[in-house]
C-alpha cells in the first residue's frame, strides 16, 4: 500500500527518481503538491522532459549533497494521457534498442548495447552500452539519420580519471578528501558522483535491475 507523504504547510520540492539507472534529483513545483510516494510524475531535467517517480519531500541538507546538477522542475502528476504516449514509445525503444544492436555487430563496434531510454518529449534517446567507446559518432550520427531524433551514447562502464577519483572535483560540496575519505554523495543505481560527475560507480544493482528487464523481453541477458 502506498502511503501518503507527511503533511506540511507547502512542500514544493520533491526527491524524485528518473530514467532507466534510477538517477535521483530535487524537484521543485512552482505551487504546492500533495504528492504520494511512488507517484509518477514529469520532470523537466537537464536531459530534457521525463516521467520520475516520487520518494520523498526534500530537505535542505538532501538538496546539498545532491547537488545542482541533479536538480530540476517538477512540472506535473503523469496524466491517463501521459501514460498512453508512454506505452506507444515503449514500441519505439525497442525499435531502437534492435536496430542499435544489429548495427554494431554489423559495423565490428566492440561494444554491447544494454538499453535505450527514450526521453518522454521523443526529443532523444540514451543508447546505454559497455565497452570500446571509440569510433561511436558515426554510429550514433546513423541511428540519428534513421530515426529523425538525438541519440546520445552512454558507456556505462566508462571509469573515473586517476586524480578525479583520487580527490574529487574539489568543489565545496564534494566531501571527499585528498586521502580518499569521504566521496561524493551518489544514489546508490550507478549514477556517479551528483556533484563533480565523477563515474565511477557500482553497478551491480542497475545490471541486476536490467537482467530482469531483458528477461521480461526476450533480450540477450548479462553474462
Amino acid at each position: 500500500m502506498i502511503s501518503a507523504l507527511p503533511a506540511t504547510e507547502s512542500i514544493h520540492r520533491f526527491v524524485v527518481s528518473h530514467g532507466k539507472g534510477g538517477a535521483l534529483g530535487i524537484f521543485t513545483a512552482a505551487d504546492p503538491m500533495p504528492l504520494r510516494r511512488g507517484q509518477a510524475v514529469v520532470l523537466h531535467t537537464l536531459r530534457g522532459i521525463e516521467i520520475g517517480s516520487v520518494l520523498c519531500p526534500a530537505t535542505d541538507r538532501q538538496a546539498l549533497l545532491l547537488g545542482a546538477t541533479s536538480a530540476g522542475h517538477l512540472l506535473r502528476r503523469v496524466t491517463s494521457e501521459d501514460r498512453s504516449q508512454r506505452e506507444e514509445q515503449a514500441t519505439l525503444e525497442q525499435q531502437i534498442f534492435e536496430t542499435s544492436r544489429a548495427w554494431a555487430k554489423q559495423d565490428g563496434l566492440a561494444l554491447e548495447i544494454l538499453d535505450v531510454d527514450l526521453l518522454f518529449d521523443a526529443s532523444s534517446a540514451i543508447v546505454q552500452f559497455v565497452g570500446a567507446d571509440t569510433d561511436t559518432e558515426a554510429f550514433a550520427q546513423k541511428l540519428e539519420q534513421h530515426f529523425s531524433l538525438t541519440i546520445r551514447l552512454e558507456n556505462l562502464a566508462t571509469p573515473a580519471p586517476p586524480e578525479e577519483e583520487a580527490h574529487g572535483c574539489d568543489k565545496p560540496d564534494c566531501g571527499r578528501t585528498a586521502d580518499g575519505g569521504g566521496g561524493c554523495t551518489t544514489c546508490s543505481t550507478g549514477g556517479g558522483c551528483s556533484s563533480c560527475g565523477s563515474s565511477k560507480v557500482d553497478l551491480r544493482q542497475y545490471f541486476g535491475h536490467l537482467r530482469t528487464k531483458m528477461n521480461e523481453k526476450q533480450r540477450i541477458p548479462l553474462a
